[in-house]
């Protein structure tokens, strides 16, 4: 849902329904919550049921926080250290924001220090939400999945798809929407285990679309008229409903999953069954599992409960490989046996 001012504030107030958390917002600095608004305002798919609210205070600081006593011993990411101190999340990012969470009073505060690279500076900011959003999503019962799916026509199951940003899942998935799959999205993706059957439930109602995708699907028109994701790639954010009209599901049940890769130097199609060991290790590693046994405990009990209803396969798509609407239809037939 989009952004909603609050009037009441002295300050800028901005609050974003994020599946089962909301984050209230107060922005010191205006200008930082427009920054933020891409990222906050994506995860945009319906919830039931009242979500957990995160009142979070966004900060400017005079100078960098001193990077002493943050070890990661509590998780270590591309951009930040954590630790997780009496309750609290403490992050520490490389140029010098901090986020602490109180994750039993459900509050935040992120503080914002001084730096040259404005752009890579809020970059770590987002970071430290999306580290925060994490958690939220966990406390909530469910398992955050970095992964995509697809759902074929006239079904409630679902293929998880699995891959590094930058493999082609996004591309893969708008292959088969066109062809009348459906999707809960393709990035993120929550999972719970419920009434014994583990359920899948949709964040984000946009795709992450390169501009050369437009060359496969003419319908897409001018993906460079899309706003661009992040300055790091040239991928554009693009609403499904507007180029694929009824796509878009909310719930499905994990039937498969397939781990996708490119294959530029191969045929355009390979497919390799994966071992139930296989299963496990690729959503595993879809998922940031800290250092805390107790956090850590649910979210490996539903990654290993999840893989042990799924069946799976490794594909492999060659360069250009959707150029061929044989492939998409070759394609269509591989996911429709996994899930038999």
């Amino acid at each position: 849902m989009s952004a909603l001012a609050v009037a009441s504030s002295p300050r800028r107030q901005l609050v974003y329904n994020c599946g089962p958390a909301q984050l209230a917002i107060d922005f010191e600095e205006p200008a930082l919550g427009e920054y933020l608004h891409g990222l906050l305002s994506q995860y945009d798919a319906p919830w039931a049921g009242p979500p957990n609210t995160i009142q979070v205070l966004v900060e400017s600081n005079s100078l960098p926080t001193v990077a002493s006593g943050t070890t990661g011993s509590y998780l270590t990411l591309q951009r930040l250290r954590v630790d997780c101190i009496d309750g609290r999340l403490v992050s520490l990012g490389h140029l010098g924001s901090r986020m602490e969470f109180e994750m039993n009073a459900s509050r935040a505060r992120v503080s914002v220090p001084p730096h040259p690279d404005r752009p890579a500076l809020v970059e770590e900011i987002e970071q430290q939400f999306v580290l925060l959003l994490a958690r939220a999503w966990a406390q909530a019962g469910w398992t955050p999945l970095h992964a995509g799916s697809l759902v074929p026509p006239g079904e409630t199951r679902c293929v998880l798809l699995c891959a590094p940003s930058g493999s082609g899942k996004t591309t893969l998935t708008a292959a088969l929407l066109r062809r009348g799959w459906r999707t809960l999205g393709d990035d993120k993706t929550l999972l719970r285990l419920q009434a014994g059957a583990a359920c899948a439930r949709a964040l984000a109602r946009r795709f992450h679309l390169h501009p050369e995708a437009a060359r496969w699907f003419p319908e897409a028109g001018n993906l460079t008229d899309w706003p661009r994701y992040s300055r790091w790639t040239d991928k554009r954010v693009v609403q499904i409903e507007k180029l694929w009209p009824g796509r878009l599901l909310d719930e499905a049940v994990p039937g498969a999953v397939v781990q996708v890769e490119r294959n530029p130097l191969g045929p355009a199609l390979t497919v390799i069954p994966l071992e139930a060991t296989e299963i496990l290790n690729t959503l595993l590693r879809q998922v940031v599992i800290p250092g805390e046994a107790a956090h850590a405990r649910p979210l490996v009990n539903c990654v290993v409960g999840t893989a042990s209803r799924l069946r799976g396969a490794r594909v492999m798509v060659g360069h250009n490989a959707f150029a061929n609407p044989d492939v998409a239809e070759e394609l269509e037939q591989i996911l429709r046996r996994l899930l038999a």
